[in-house]
């Protein structure tokens, strides 16, 4: 039996990132966590924001899910790194947390940037 996929973002936002996945991936099932609550995560310290988003991954195991993707920008830049590096490997090293960044980009013309 396949493990569901957690998505997670502070809010409503990550339902777009987890609508791309689903057209891409559709044969997995999926969770979502759109911590609403305690959104926006953005104006946060390092510390709340880690602490929110690594509560967070720990519910996503507890459903059952071995791969998690942080749909959030502000939980990828700040979390993700050390949940990686330091959480993981003792708390599930089967695992994984992905981020997922979505850049934006101002669209124009060469001239108009460096002239």
């Amino acid at each position: 039996m396949q493990k569901p996929i957690g998505v997670f973002d502070s809010g409503y936002g990550g339902l777009t990132v987890l609508k791309e996945i689903v057209k891409k991936l559709p044969q997995y099932d999926y969770i979502y966590l759109g911590d609403n609550a305690r959104a926006p995560y953005g104006n946060r310290s390092f510390e709340t924001v880690y602490h929110y988003t690594l509560q967070c991954v720990k519910w996503f195991f507890d459903q059952g899910c071995s791969l998690v993707i942080l749909a959030c920008n502000t939980a990828s830049a700040k979390a993700l790194r050390t949940i990686q590096q330091i959480d993981l490997p003792k708390l599930a090293p089967d695992k994984r947390v992905l981020g997922v960044i979505r850049l934006q980009f101002l669209s124009c013309r060469d001239s108009e940037v460096f002239s």
